[in-house]
């Protein structure tokens, strides 16, 4: 068999199950994807297809969820900071070609972030309270710095969201929206630069029923509130370990 069709076959199983993912928390796709595409696929190349998938998959979620959405939230404290930090993260990309040491670190600061969040959820069987603004913001920006480089969805915009909204329906819905708007923004910029073309397009279009199969069973998925907060750090500590040992390897 063809070793192209093989590696388009293992991506399109890693979208169905990381699009599977977002589905039913809200976030996820882009940094699992990304965590183990790369095995498969340059950064360059996984990087635009993973940025119009996302935009897709939130679309669609966004359109189902779009009641719940809390816009005061959105507006007034995730997107300002999150733009913000964006606005930095694409000029670093642009400038600088080696991000090693920040995945690294971005890696093990939330793998400690989630795990304490997990010990806080078991130890009070509730999930923490709303941060303050001025641990809220930083995290924020620096999440939309990471979101800017890698289009990952950030762990820290998660870790913030997850504080601030507490409903699921809530959750998924507005960081959908957040997702949405920033996804936009990253493909003006992946078409400005060139790495979205006819052929990024055609690659897209390759794999997309890894992202309508992951949506299928996904939404055949619906779990309680506080598990739900669980499986969100849980997955976050995934992402921060694969984040680790990708690097380590790489290197």
């Amino acid at each position: 068999m063809d070793p192209l069709l093989i590696r388009v076959f293992l991506l399109v199983l890693i979208l169905i199950f990381a699009h599977t993912v977002e589905t039913v928390l809200g976030f996820g796709a882009t940094i699992i994807a990304l965590a183990l595409g790369i095995f498969i696929f340059p950064l360059e190349t996984l990087l635009p297809v993973l940025v119009i998938l996302g935009f897709l998959q939130s679309l669609w979620l966004v359109v189902r969820w779009f009641k719940y959405i809390r816009w005061r939230v959105l507006l007034l404290s995730i997107l300002p900071a999150a733009t913000i930090g964006m606005a930095i993260g694409i000029s670093y990309r642009t400038l600088v070609g080696n991000y090693t040491q920040l995945l690294i670190l971005l890696g093990v600061f939330v793998m400690a972030v989630s795990l304490m969040e997990i010990v806080l959820i078991y130890k009070t069987r509730a999930a923490g309270g709303s941060l303050p603004w001025y641990l809220g913001w930083p995290i924020l920006i620096v999440g939309g710095i990471f979101h800017g480089i890698f289009a990952s969805g950030s762990p820290l915009i998660i870790y913030y969201s997850s504080r601030e909204l507490k409903e699921p329906a809530e959750f998924r819905a507005t960081i959908s929206m957040l997702w949405l708007i920033l996804a936009v923004i990253l493909m003006v910029n992946l078409y400005s630069i060139g790495q979205i073309n006819v052929n990024t397009l055609a690659t897209t279009g390759i794999v997309l029923p890894g992202l309508i199969l992951g949506i299928v069973f996904g939404s055949r998925m619906t779990f309680r509130a506080l598990v739900f907060k669980v499986l969100i750090y849980a997955l976050l500590f995934v992402a921060g370990l694969l984040l680790v040992v990708q690097q380590v390897i790489n290197r």
